[in-house]
């Protein structure tokens, strides 16, 4: 419990000392409108880099306290702790084998998505309307946050994939 506390607050301490984006924007890539710098500010990638994988840690371990049916339906979410040899790092138990088809793909794909919006600045929007804060579903503003990380960072996929292998390496 104190060392999670710890590592937040040393993640709260990490994310406010982001550079300015005045000073960051050179940096950076160019976004597609000016507007999307006031909803995302240029981004410090080594400091987000750093709270994703905190965070990512910290909600691969949530899962395996999770109750059933928080993510979906006749469904328990199990962390498998690794990347299996297919890349997955969840495993998902259905009530029927019918209703597990792409649910696991989808809950991986909400936690790093979740994780990514809780680390990056969003002055113009609060966490919670980006995704719902206990199924880690994205809202459509929280989809939209994503596109607009999606055009900044054309290799945001394999960014993100390298984040969940530090993740991994460094438990």
């Amino acid at each position: 419990m104190r060392l999670s506390i710890l590592s937040l607050a040393l993640l709260s301490g990490l994310l406010l000392s982001v550079t300015p984006p005045a000073e960051a924007a050179g940096k950076s890539r160019a976004a597609s409108k000016a507007s999307d710098y006031k909803e995302i500010p240029a981004l410090n990638w080594g400091v987000v880099s750093a709270g994703f994988v905190e965070v990512f840690k910290l909600r691969n371990r949530e899962i395996e306290s999770a109750e059933p049916n928080r993510y979906f339906p006749g469904s328990v979410a199990f962390a498998l702790g690794r990347l299996d040899e297919s890349g997955h790092y969840l495993m998902l138990k259905c009530s029927s084998a019918d209703s597990c088809g792409g649910n696991r793909d989808a809950l991986e794909d909400r936690l790093v998505y979740a994780t990514l919006l809780q680390v990056v600045r969003t002055p113009k929007a609060p966490k919670d309307q980006l995704y719902n804060a206990s199924t880690w579903e994205l809202t459509p503003l929280g989809n939209k946050y994503i596109e607009k990380l999606r055009k900044r960072y054309p290799d945001l996929p394999t960014r993100l994939g390298r984040l969940i292998r530090a993740a991994f390496a460094s438990q």
